[in-house]
């Protein structure tokens, strides 16, 4: 179970504690990684470090919820162009299918900045353990294996320090304006907060 409290800037910071009187338990830091990018190329936390960050989940053929939440995820890119402070990430719960030249064609057709939004790939089960353990967006548990799947909507917002500092309802057009709020005001805070 998670629990937060609130700080300077009015955004939470989420802990793994059990309760908030667990005052030794550090921010949940979201862990170093490594996958492959669309140019198969190694997409790692240098990407987003000391930067901004958003990320989520989605496959390529989805039918249903990645398509409106990757939108949410363009009006993001369109709401900070070229913004260096700025990163968004990716990636997909489907890496048998969406390979990196796939993922390629998605970004062109998509109109996805490469530069500012990287879209990853890698083995399932070492993405869906960062999906799990290092950005905590779905509860269930599972090892990454053929019969594993994960579908969540949440999109999740990262400080500088790496510390999660919201999720929210990639499918819903106020919780994505609330989003880009929310990066404006992390983007002003100070740095080594």
């Amino acid at each position: 179970m998670r629990w937060y409290e609130n700080n300077i800037e009015g955004l939470p910071y989420y802990h793994s504690g059990t309760s908030i009187e667990d005052a030794d338990v550090p921010h949940l830091t979201v862990p170093d990684f490594a996958f492959l990018n669309t140019d198969s190329s190694a997409l790692k936390g240098s990407f987003v470090k000391e930067k901004v960050w958003v990320v989520n989940y989605f496959f390529t053929s989805c039918p249903t919820i990645c398509p409106k939440m990757m939108a949410g995820m363009r009006l993001i890119q369109q709401a900070f162009p070229n913004d260096k402070q700025v990163r968004l990430l990716s990636f997909t719960v489907d890496p048998y299918h969406d390979t990196p030249t796939k993922l390629k064609k998605y970004a062109v057709k998509h109109s996805i900045d490469l530069q500012q939004w990287q879209l990853g790939t890698g083995s399932k089960p070492e993405l869906y353990r960062f999906a799990r353990n290092g950005l905590f967006i779905t509860a269930t548990d599972g090892d990454g294996g053929e019969g594993d799947f994960i579908h969540s909507d949440k999109i999740v917002l990262v400080d500088r320090q790496n510390h999660i500092r919201g999720y929210y309802d990639g499918t819903d057009e106020d919780e994505i304006s609330r989003l880009i709020t929310d990066i404006s005001r992390l983007k002003v805070s100070p740095p080594n907060k």
